[in-house]
């Protein structure tokens, strides 16, 4: 009894040092991987973002930390790169295809208002009465009043013969009027006018890119130079390739 009495302090000396031995040598180990990991090649930011979801001590959601860092990666290369979100992807196909389903306004926003510029001919808006000079302070029950472009476009836009109330504040009306636009397909212009500077000097003004610009723009050359066309000047002010 005596012998084993003296063995037990030695036997829990013993486990005590290869429980650090052992756990010294597992902690060197993956610290050393995990530096390793984050200074390999062209998968630094799938590791580091692998540790971030295994150690970080919140709770990340790796899917938005990827839709916030896209936009500031692809900021590096050139201002003609950008990440669009799958959201936004429909949306930006449409424009590239020369229509959509919307109201058939061309606005912007002043003094945080959406201010009709122009409404485009045959549209579901000019059918209606909408004029350019038109302020649309609300669609339906949502007030447009402060919003981003983008935001009031999801409002304006929808499926065809969807319908949409207005409000709208015009020149010479006390009242706001209330208006009902039946959504329809909107042409996409690419060029949005061409004519002859002078005798011999033609002008086009391209508003946007997309699937239609090259025969659009095969269009007004081609009139262009029956009118005497040796010059030319392409007007890109404005353009809302970037939009």
């Amino acid at each position: 009894m005596n012998t084993k009495s003296r063995l037990v302090p030695l036997l829990l000396a013993i486990a005590v040092i290869l429980g650090i031995g052992i756990g010294l040598f597992y902690a060197n180990h993956f610290s050393g991987n995990r530096l390793n990991i984050i200074n390999t090649g062209s998968n630094k930011l799938n590791y580091l973002l692998q540790i971030i979801d295994n150690n970080y001590v919140d709770t990340i959601n790796v899917n938005d930390l990827v839709e916030e860092a896209m936009p500031t990666i692809l900021s590096e290369l050139d201002p003609h790169s950008s990440y669009i979100k799958a959201s936004d992807a429909e949306e930006s196909t449409e424009e590239l295809k020369g229509s959509f389903s919307g109201i058939g306004v061309r606005f912007t926003v002043q003094k945080d208002t959406v201010n009709v510029m122009t409404v485009i001919k045959g549209g579901p808006s000019e059918k209606v009465g909408v004029l350019a000079g038109d302020r649309i302070i609300a669609a339906d029950d949502s007030t447009l009043i402060g919003m981003e472009n983008r935001e009031i476009m999801k409002r304006l836009r929808g499926p065809k013969n969807s319908k949409v109330k207005l409000t709208i504040c015009r020149n010479g009306h006390k009242k706001p009027l209330t208006i009902t636009v039946v959504r329809g397909e909107v042409p996409v212009e690419s060029v949005d006018s061409y004519f002859m500077l002078d005798k011999h000097t033609g002008y086009i003004s391209i508003e946007s890119f997309g699937e239609n610009t090259y025969p659009e723009m095969l269009t007004a050359l081609a009139q262009l130079n029956v009118r005497g066309m040796k010059n030319l000047v392409i007007d890109l002010r404005g353009n809302r390739a970037n939009r």
